[in-house]
């Protein structure tokens, strides 16, 4: 009997961990964890081919942890693997499962859903189908053989300190710098009526303190490059926040961790905590309107978030903020309010989501009560309530992806509100007349703008440049155009060269009596930059009005590199020569043509020591 376990993922990427199918065969005998294999599915690839790729490994039992993203493709997937092999056993988990159970079972022609959590009814389940037992009147379990079925309670694990890890038992491979999903906790102790996380249980159920040192051990020793740690609130409550944040600078520090966190618990200890440790921490704002989000159960302090998130500012902690439009109550002034306040906080991105009304919520059982149009099928966008209409969804949905194309992807956080307060708009009308520059002058359409995924960092800051050059002239203010260049191509070159790979020689370095018979090209991890003021003083001006740097600067042009090495972030002014030699390697050339008309003995200096650094790498010519 072959068991599979497949997982569709979002995209491949580090954060493309099969967690779910991981737990679900650590919790299984001995016996029968021989008989599972893990399969992991990526949305790319056609339904018949993956089909054929599962069936022609024979398995008897399929089973799908099943999510709002991949609903759809997979009970197709289930759909077709029911034509073509109809005895086969398919089973569906997770939150579509749970929330949804008996319109999956519908749509997939699946055997059954497990409601809840998984492992113990899972296992029970598994155990029951070797043996040849029906398997009904299991906890979670509902059965598409019953003739009436009843929908049962969600299952709960009754103790966590009995489920095995699937990374302690081996389940989940490790490899250096690698991605994990991290579960410290179950559960969450809030109740906002949008969200799903408490699944029908509120309150946090922490996993064992010493499972979680042992698996944070085992981390360290397999150079895991980054965690995310799977809890809705971490430092609620705060105490318990604390103590993960000193576990995680005591046994793995050089690990990057992304960090969900409520802004109300970050009190000064916690703060200085996360400062001393390498993360990234995502605060849940939703809205910056108070009455907003009291009927959804969630509780703001404008000012008190504000001096918090300014702490967080200071200790120089990135975080970003979550917003939501299309609450109940709220109205598309209402999001550019509240896009105003996040975005005035300077945090590292803005993640901006369209109301989706979940089964299993609050709002989805009261859509009548909060006047809610909800899609039913996945991903159950919003389509209009009261006060929010379908024209200023629209209106909201372009301001969200000109907010993500400009602040977020185009690396704008250090300069942003310098360029709104010099031309006196606020972050929304500055983000809602990029959006119209886009479409006007660079005949963009809507479709383009609204699709993001293609945007890149590259191709995003010509386009910062065009169109802060185009308002600068329109408000006769053509004097800042190059100031604002310069901060843009600094600020985008520092958070570009702090994601880039360290800057290092390509093998062993070629022998001096060698060097001048090869090709010589720039390593990708460099970049050189012109500026039209010295770096030295654009760096000292800091965040101040960009009329006050203009008249503080002499227009004194210099080009600049930026790299890493040993993970330490290097920008320093080149020497005119030192530029002109590694510019010209931008292209291949021979060590003759990137010497040719300066100072020779300099020159060979300043080549050898862009060889010995790696700047330099030989070509394979």
């Amino acid at each position: 009997m072959l068991i599979l376990i497949a997982t569709l993922h979002v995209r491949a990427s580090a954060q493309a961990v099969p967690l779910a199918a991981g737990c679900l065969k650590a919790s299984l005998p001995a016996d029968l964890q021989q008989q599972t294999q893990l399969i992991d599915l990526f949305p790319e690839i056609e339904t018949a081919p993956l089909c054929q790729q599962l069936l022609d490994l024979n398995p008897t039992v399929i089973a799908f942890p099943l999510y709002v993203w991949n609903r759809n493709q997979i009970l197709h997937i289930c759909q077709q693997l029911r034509q073509k092999q109809p005895e086969l056993i398919l089973l569906a988990g997770g939150p579509e499962a749970s929330a949804d159970s008996q319109k999956v079972i519908e749509e997939g022609r699946l055997d059954g859903v497990i409601r809840g959590e998984g492992e113990v009814s899972f296992t029970d389940l598994i155990t029951q189908l070797c043996a040849g037992e029906p398997a009904t009147n299991m906890t979670g379990f509902l059965s598409a053989k019953q003739d009436r079925p009843e929908i049962p309670p969600a299952a709960v694990c009754p103790d966590l300190s009995l489920l095995p890890s699937p990374w302690l038992s081996g389940q989940l491979p490790l490899k250096k710098n690698c991605g994990v999903l991290w579960e410290v906790a179950r559960g969450c102790q809030f109740n906002c009526a949008f969200c799903y996380d408490a699944k029908g249980l509120q309150g946090v159920r922490p996993l064992p303190v010493e499972r979680l040192r042992q698996e944070l051990q085992l981390f360290a020793k397999h150079r895991v490059a980054q965690v995310w740690i799977l809890d809705s609130t971490f430092n609620a409550p705060p105490e318990r926040g604390k103590q993960l944040l000193e576990m995680l600078l005591e046994i793995a520090p050089e690990i990057h961790y992304h960090i969900e966190a409520k802004a109300d618990f970050l009190d000064t200890a916690t703060i200085e905590l996360l400062a001393q440790l390498s993360c990234s921490v995502q605060i849940g704002l939703q809205s910056a309107t108070a009455h907003i989000l009291k009927p959804l159960h969630r509780n703001l302090l404008p000012k008190q978030m504000e001096r918090q998130l300014k702490q967080m500012s200071q200790a120089g902690i990135t975080f970003g903020l979550d917003l939501i439009y299309g609450l109940p109550g709220d109205n598309h002034a209402g999001f550019e309010k509240s896009l105003d306040f996040s975005l005035q906080l300077q945090p590292n991105q803005v993640d901006i989501f369209p109301l989706a009304v979940l089964p299993g919520t609050e709002l989805f059982a009261q859509q009548e009560m909060f006047g809610i149009q909800g899609a039913p099928h996945p991903p159950y966008l919003l389509q209009a309530n009261k006060t929010y209409s379908e024209q200023d969804l629209d209106k909201s949905r372009l301001l969200a992806a000109a907010t993500d194309i400009f602040y977020n992807r185009g690396r704008a956080v250090g300069f942003f509100l310098q360029l709104c307060n010099t031309l006196k708009l606020p972050p929304s009308s500055f983000l809602q007349q990029f959006a119209d520059w886009l479409s006007q002058h660079k005949n963009m359409n809507r479709e383009k703008i609204l699709d993001i995924e293609p945007w890149q960092p590259q191709d995003i800051i010509t386009l910062q440049q065009q169109y802060i050059a185009h308002q600068l002239a329109t408000k006769k203010q053509a004097k800042l155009i190059n100031v604002a260049t310069d901060l843009i191509n600094y600020h985008f070159l520092c958070a570009e060269t702090l994601l880039a790979e360290d800057c290092q020689p390509g093998g062993q370095i070629p022998a001096k009596k060698n060097r001048d018979q090869l090709h010589w090209k720039l390593n990708p991890a460099v970049n050189i930059q012109p500026f039209h003021f010295a770096l030295e003083d654009l760096e000292m001006v800091g965040g101040e009005p960009l009329e006050t740097i203009f008249k503080q600067l002499t227009p004194e042009p210099e080009h600049a590199i930026f790299l890493r090495q040993q993970g330490e972030v290097i920008i320093e002014s080149l020497d005119a020569d030192f530029a002109i030699l590694l510019n010209r390697a931008r292209e291949e050339k021979r060590t003759e043509q990137l010497l040719q008309g300066l100072d020779r003995q300099s020159a060979a200096e300043l080549f050898d020591f862009a060889v010995t650094q790696g700047l330099l790498l030989p070509s394979l010519k």
